[in-house]
């Protein structure tokens, strides 16, 4: 360990020792005076989240379809006039996209990638881009109500094509790590919730909701259901019984024949199922 001067010397370089002359005694005493009477206007200003009105989707942008988003559209719908030409110079584009969702802003890059130097021009009616992949806000009967985006089912389109996948490689999007590090499968099951299936009156002729989907054995879960007894069982041999429906083939062969059918075919010819199941199969890929 080095050791220190002495003493001595180290408060001579300090100017310990020096007299302080009048002028510099008054300067000192007023600024510490000053600082002393100033008080809080020398303090921190307060953290953002303690200011009145701290919200940020109202400062970020991401609230959805927020309130200005959607006038315009909806006085459309209820028969006034478009907007009239509007004034001003002329700005020229070589694309002009309607819509600054992932579609949108993923036009937008492929162009700009095949043509580095066009003018793109992307117009929104939200204050943000991103389209819906981000939270909904409204506000109902004095209650703020939330809903979450389109983000929520980014892992969804599995697997993603060699393009789509690639765009997300690109922006540094891994969505098999997102899921496994943000998805919280216990989530709605730690409060009390689990899976049903809601029947609609235009569909099947009844409003009708089962749960327990997961939870139950496919023929208990579906015994109130409105759905003929044919089509009933139809589902329960779907989920439940253990059937090569394309026996002697390869896997390869299977999936290129898969690839040439359409879903509806698959259920009704290769596995012979009620015609009435397609109004229970095709519905459940709507979300998708």
């Amino acid at each position: 360990m080095r050791q220190g001067r002495p003493n001595a010397a180290r408060d001579q370089e300090l100017g310990m020792g020096r007299a302080i002359d009048r002028r510099d005694f008054l300067d000192g005493a007023a600024a510490a005076l000053g600082a002393a009477l100033a008080g809080p206007a020398f303090a921190a200003p307060p953290a953002s989240q303690d200011q009145p009105g701290y919200y940020p989707p109202s400062l970020t942008g991401m609230r959805g379809s927020h309130a200005g988003s959607f006038e315009a559209a909806h006085r459309l719908r209820d028969g006034a006039p478009p907007l009239g030409h509007a004034e001003g110079s002329v700005e020229r584009y070589d694309l002009v996209i309607v819509g600054g969702g992932i579609s949108g802003l993923a036009a937008a890059a492929f162009y700009r990638a095949a043509k580095p130097e066009a003018r793109v021009l992307i117009l929104d009616n939200h204050d943000d881009f991103g389209g819906h992949a981000k939270r909904n806000e409204f506000s109902l009967q004095g209650r703020t109500e939330l809903v979450n985006g389109g983000t929520w089912a980014i892992d969804s389109p599995r697997p993603y094509s060699v393009v789509a996948g690639g765009l997300l490689r690109k922006l540094g999007v891994d969505p098999v790590a997102l899921k496994a590090r943000c998805a919280k499968k216990s989530f709605y099951a730690s409060l009390g919730l689990g899976r049903g299936v809601f029947f609609d009156r235009e569909t099947f002729g009844a409003d009708r909701l089962v749960v327990g989907v997961a939870a139950k054995p496919w023929p208990e879960l579906l015994k109130d259901a409105p759905l003929a007894s044919s089509v009933k069982d139809d589902i329960a041999r779907i989920y439940e019984a253990r059937i090569d429906y394309l026996p002697g083939l390869s896997s390869d062969e299977k999936k290129a024949r898969l690839a040439r059918m359409s879903y509806a075919d698959y259920l009704t010819k290769t596995i012979e199922a009620d015609p009435g199941f397609l109004r229970y199969f095709q519905k459940m890929t709507h979300e998708e």
